[in-house]
């Protein structure tokens, strides 16, 4: 990635990358990493000058929405609607249209722009293959077929984006990122304000019993390889463990002779608190059903809870697709600028693709809009599943609080 970004930003020329991986593997930690190290190197170019612009695709309400999306990021303070040009013309030619201005568009969760004839995507990577085009663009999703699957017009053309592919992480680069991140919550006793001094192996691990922490990378390298699922655990499991040292701190000093037990001076992570938390991850299998969704399946169960809730105690206000299409659309628009509403056509795909996994399940009914929508899983598991992605959790948050 530092290759390409060197190559093409650094050197002035325009070109297309497209990374793919599993979920928490790094890919747009890694880029923003790269854009803050070589922040000066890009800054202090006299050949020209870099703009970069981040997208996440889901913030767009559907794929043609991303030139609107583009013409404003580009613009900044200075957008204002055109009602005399072409958005599409005008997005190309922002992209295009200085010649010592090189535009870095990244585009996250790019597979949200596919449609029936993936006419957006190929407009962009096209844009970005063109010779004399001052548009470096930078794809992420997790399929790691996308261009060769939806995109295989692009090779006929000559367009096709260089591939760059995160493969999960393996149990020893998990047990060192988690290591490296407690050892640095180790005090400097020579510089207090200073970073952390470099551990050897006789320096203890902070919080967690090395055992614990490797129970943690053992079983989320076999899962899915996530790093961010394996952080996760590591914190829900010393949150657990410093409310059990509290309450025994509390128990010492109102009988401190009890048994004689001294609390140790700081909360440690065992093997038993990283069961624990493991049971809530990867304990039920509807939850991993549910975890292996897209962020758009996911607001679609997000919208079927809510609407179950709603509806538990009238048989009148059964869930029909009718309705469900009205409240997704409502509750999409509504709540949060970063989740919008797929269209009709995505929707229907969407709830197709769910039902194959057992989750819902449809009615019989002449006609289609009265069909109705039945949850096959607890509620539960949904909420879980909110709650492990900041984004819904907040959304769904801000639902309930406005219906309650």
């Amino acid at each position: 990635m530092l290759t390409f970004w060197n190559q093409h930003v650094i050197e002035n020329k325009p070109g297309c990358l497209y990374v793919s991986g599993s979920p928490g593997t790094g890919k747009t930690a890694m880029l923003s990493e790269i854009i803050r190290v070589t922040e000066d190197d890009t800054m202090d170019l006299r050949t020209h000058q870099v703009n970069v612009v981040m997208i996440n695709c889901m913030s767009v309400g559907e794929p043609k929405g991303i030139y609107t999306k583009l013409v404003s990021d580009l613009k900044g303070d200075e957008y204002k609607a055109n009602q005399a040009m072409d958005i599409v013309q005008e997005a190309k030619m922002l992209l295009n249209g200085t010649s010592n201005i090189l535009n870095v568009v990244v585009l996250d969760e790019i597979d949200h722009l596919i449609t029936k004839d993936q006419d957006v995507l190929y407009k962009i990577f096209e844009w970005a293959s063109v010779p004399s085009s001052r548009l470096v663009l930078i794809g992420i999703a997790n399929a790691l077929d996308l261009t060769d699957r939806i995109l295989p017009r692009l090779r006929a053309k000559n367009c096709e984006p260089q591939l760059l592919n995160f493969n999960p992480y393996k149990v020893e680069e998990i047990t060192s990122i988690i290591k490296d991140r407690l050892y640095s919550l180790v005090e400097n006793e020579e510089n207090p304000f200073g970073p952390a001094p470099t551990p050897n192996e006789n320096t203890p691990l902070p919080l967690m019993q090395p055992v614990a922490v490797e129970l943690c990378a053992r079983k989320v390298a076999a899962a899915m390889g996530d790093l961010r699922t394996a952080l996760d655990v590591c914190r829900q499991a010393i949150d657990m463990a410093e409310i059990e040292w509290k309450k025994k701190v509390a128990a010492a000093s109102t009988s401190p002779s009890v048994n004689g037990v001294v609390p140790s001076m700081e909360p440690k992570v065992t093997v038993a608190h990283i069961v624990k938390v493991l049971q809530v991850v990867y304990g039920s299998p509807t939850l991993q059903k549910l975890k292996q969704l897209n962020i758009q399946q996911k607001v679609v169960m997000s919208v079927l809870m809510v609407m179950t809730k709603l509806t538990r105690e009238s048989v009148k206000s059964a869930i029909t697709l009718a309705k469900f299409r009205e409240d997704y659309r409502v509750l999409c628009s509504k709540h949060t600028s970063s989740i919008s509403p797929v269209s009709r056509t995505e929707l229907s795909d969407l709830l197709s693709m769910i039902e194959t996994t057992g989750m819902i399940s449809f009615t019989n009914n002449k006609e289609e809009r009265l069909r109705r929508i039945q949850l096959n899983i607890i509620e539960d598991d949904i909420m879980q599943m909110v709650r492990s992605d900041s984004t819904l959790d907040v959304w769904v948050k801000d639902i309930l609080e406005d219906t309650s």
